[in-house]
């Protein structure tokens, strides 16, 4: 019933293809794909599959295969295509994208050009990001988190930080995204008095923050030096800490050298992921600094009884 199906409708070959490859089985799509009547919507479909199961390369390849077809591609694969350029950090292919969508007189929609700035962005040339954000008449609260986290993702917190006032100025609203990519280039850059005003002012915006922000204030603070307060707002945290938060603060304890701290702060991390090697070796580790051999050792015991094997090349830092 289904080979019937697939012999006269389009939209049940490309669900058919949606379905396999976002499940990862990209052969069967691939197989699908090559046997039956193709559209727009079924390239789309296949490229966005290949992007969603990280093959970049080959969502590329195919987006190349389209246009030598003299299929014009839409919004919808330009998108795609330019978040395989970002993935990959290719500078060329995103160029070549961009020049197509100039030299094709095609739609420069608000999904396009966001993408073009995160794709500028990840391979390094903020200043064309810049420039494309500052030609948009519309930008939405996404176009703004791309550019907040492209400056972050490359140490410039101030540019990150002068972007978020621009943003409170506009119709867009600050979301937990935007805050998250704001405190992380805080932390990046050690910005210790705008980290702690920003996540004080995620109150203002109704936005409550989650695991991932405290993780970053913890980072914040800790790599300043502030392992007291780090530790006060962990312990303050309405929600429970995971091993993320405690493992950030435990790395700030061996980056300062404080061992006690660390140990303690340790015990908590184990506590949350008893599955982290990393943490079982690093109070070990502490132990061992500070003489305390015969923890050391129970430490190394716990961990094999527990079953937890020491992973090549682990590092906390």
């Amino acid at each position: 019933m289904i080979k019937n199906l697939m012999d006269d409708n389009v939209s049940v070959n490309n669900s058919l293809i949606d379905m396999y490859g976002k499940s990862g089985n990209l052969i069967i799509a691939r197989r699908i794909f090559c046997r039956v009547p193709r559209d727009i919507v079924t390239w789309n479909t296949l490229i966005s599959s290949y992007n969603h199961c990280g093959d970049f390369v080959e969502a590329l390849s195919l987006y190349d295969k389209m246009v030598l077809e003299d299929l014009k591609p839409n919004s919808a694969t330009l998108v795609t295509v330019l978040s395989a350029c970002s993935h990959l950090a290719s500078l060329e292919e995103g160029e070549k994208v961009h020049n197509f969508i100039n030299k094709g007189n095609l739609e420069f929609n608000l999904s396009i050009a966001t993408a073009l700035i995160d794709m500028y962005a990840k391979c390094g040339q903020l200043d064309k990001s810049r420039e494309i954000f500052n030609s948009m008449h519309e930008r939405d609260v996404i176009t703004w988190n791309v550019i907040i986290s492209g400056y972050g993702m490359h140490g410039d917190a101030r540019s990150a930080i002068e972007i978020f006032q621009q943003m409170e100025e506009s119709s867009s609203k600050p979301n937990g995204l935007t805050f998250l990519a704001v405190l992380s280039a805080c932390a990046h850059a050690g910005l210790v008095k705008e980290g702690k005003y920003l996540f004080a002012k995620m109150q203002e915006y109704s936005v409550a923050p989650n695991l991932k922000h405290y993780a970053c204030m913890v980072d914040l603070l800790g790599r300043s030096g502030n392992l007291q307060e780090a530790e006060a707002l962990v312990l303050s945290m309405p929600i429970s800490p995971d091993g993320g938060v405690w493992g950030t603060l435990l790395s700030s304890c061996k980056i300062h050298n404080e061992i006690e701290m660390g140990i303690r702060i340790a015990k908590h991390a184990i506590t949350s992921d008893m599955e982290n090697d990393g943490y079982y070796v690093m109070i070990s580790n502490m132990y061992s600094s500070v003489g305390k051999w015969e923890e050391a050792e129970k430490t190394r015991g716990i961990m094999k009884e527990r079953g937890v094997r020491k992973r090549t090349g682990w590092s906390a830092v």
